[in-house]
């Protein structure tokens, strides 16, 4: 049985071996390295999601190692050099520089980076396809093959595109895209030939990782209200235990940020101390500041420090108090108290 991971506040965990950083701790220390100045405008070309990432990771990096620092930036400055050679010669003019400039051993891990950073596959050259389009063409297909193309798209187009499918079609594809596992190579390639006849492109044949209750989970934050309740209506009555843990999915703890500051308030009131303390810890500082802004001056300075008596405390009891709280939060919301609205969508008249 793997330990128990242990963790502490933001900010508090040192990096002192980039071999051990991932790719997003990596980009986290670039942008520190270059300064906001810099930074900020290769941020903006981020995606929301990897956004939120990056960003989370430089709130928690401080007083980071010179070698570390110089690692990283060196290893971000080999990559665009190796890009910058094959953009000029092609692979074999890389290769051959790259083995000038660092040997052959280095090299070669470099042009296996640079290929996989650059392969494009034919699911991706769709997220450039005119929705109308692709929505023209996906409606005359089977619904797992809709699913199969859906699960490869980007959250928000895959919203856009499962929106305007008939309230039918709509229940018929998030239960398959829900379901579905891994896709075999076979498969891949009769929907590669339809594509290609269709509308131009290639696939690289391979597995498909794809789809998913997590993966529909977040489709379907991405759409209106009035299409995610038709299709949670829709998979209640074709697999109700299906239609739950995707609902389970659906609002995580970290969501209270998007939440009004009158209803976090009502939260808030319900909410036991101890299990909000617990559930912070590992909160990002933008919902802390959320919760810590809904509350009078002496209860955020009283949770600020029970927060910090707590010290290093297991993962699992810090996701147990999140998933509690949000029970907490669906409950009210069952009974009306709150709502649960998605920012940019929702309008409220009082």
């Amino acid at each position: 049985m793997p330990e128990e991971q242990i963790v502490q506040a933001p900010g508090q965990a040192p990096v002192t071996d980039p071999k051990n950083l991932s790719g997003i701790q990596k980009v986290a220390v670039f942008f520190i390295s270059i300064g906001m100045d810099n930074a900020v405008p290769i941020l903006k070309q981020l995606d929301e999601f990897e956004m939120e990432q990056v960003t989370v990771q430089v709130a928690k990096m401080k007083n980071l190692p010179s070698e570390v620092v110089s690692t990283v930036v060196s290893e971000f400055y080999q990559m665009m050099l190796a890009d910058k050679y094959v953009t000029q010669g092609g692979s074999d003019y890389a290769k051959d520089m790259l083995e000038s400039a660092f040997g052959l051993d280095r090299a070669r891990r470099l042009m296996k980076k640079v290929k996989a950073a650059t392969e494009v596959t034919g699911f991706k050259l769709l997220q450039s396809v005119h929705p109308n389009e692709l929505l023209n063409y996906l409606q005359k297909e089977h619904p797992q093959t809709i699913a199969l193309i859906l699960a490869n798209m980007k959250h928000h187009q895959a919203a856009g595109i499962i929106s305007e499918l008939s309230t039918d079609l709509q229940g018929e594809v998030a239960l398959r895209l829900a379901s579905m596992g891994k896709t075999s190579p076979e498969l891949l390639q009769e929907i590669e030939e339809a594509l290609t006849a269709q509308m131009g492109g290639t696939i690289t044949t391979h597995q498909s990782l794809g789809g998913g209750v997590k993966a529909l989970a977040e489709i379907l934050n991405s759409t209106s209200r009035g299409v995610e309740q038709t299709i949670m209506e829709s998979l209640i009555q074709k697999d109700p235990e299906l239609a739950t843990e995707i609902k389970n999915l659906m609002f995580v703890f970290e969501d209270l940020n998007q939440l009004r500051d009158k209803d976090v308030q009502k939260i808030l009131k319900g909410v036991d101390s101890k299990s909000l303390a617990m559930a912070l810890k590992v909160a990002s500082e933008d919902l802390r500041d959320k919760i810590f802004g809904n509350m009078s001056t002496m209860a955020s300075e009283a949770l600020r420090e029970e927060i910090e008596f707590l010290g290093p405390v297991r993962l699992r009891e810090v996701e147990e108090a999140q998933v509690e709280i949000v029970e907490q939060v669906r409950e009210m919301e069952n009974r009306g108290e709150i709502v649960l609205a998605r920012a940019q969508q929702d309008e409220f008249v009082e």
